[in-house]
């Protein structure tokens, strides 16, 4: 993905906020979903909340994948994000953004509740 993909990437952005709502609804539950967001047009009003914080999402990834490929070079930064060997540096850069996206609006999906997995001896 180029450097101003965010920028340009209404689409994305547009794609991943339905994502978000979809999954918000399946979590909270369809009637919670409708006093939450109205009876009438539940995910187009959704979508047009959570579009701002999608995109602050994209453009932040954006920009620290950006950084992470500088710091570390393009042939580590493929080989870090690249599905296999023949991968081109904007599969490894979607990846990336693709990764940290996920990371940034799905967090209570991965939060560490500070048990220790290796306990159980």
């Amino acid at each position: 993905m180029p450097a101003n993909a965010a920028a340009s990437g209404g689409g994305q952005v547009v794609d991943l906020a339905a994502q978000q709502c979809s999954q918000e609804r399946a979590n909270i539950g369809k009637k919670a979903f409708h006093k939450r967001y109205g009876a009438k047009h539940t995910m187009r009003a959704c979508a047009k909340r959570t579009t701002p914080q999608v995109l602050a999402a994209v453009t932040t990834a954006n920009s620290d994948c950006q950084n992470e490929l500088a710091d570390i070079g393009t042939p580590d930064f493929i080989d870090e994000y690249g599905v296999d060997t023949t991968d081109s540096l904007d599969n490894a850069m979607a990846e990336c953004i693709a990764e940290d996206v996920d990371q940034t609006l799905n967090r209570n999906d991965s939060v560490d509740d500070g048990s220790d997995d290796g306990a159980d001896q």
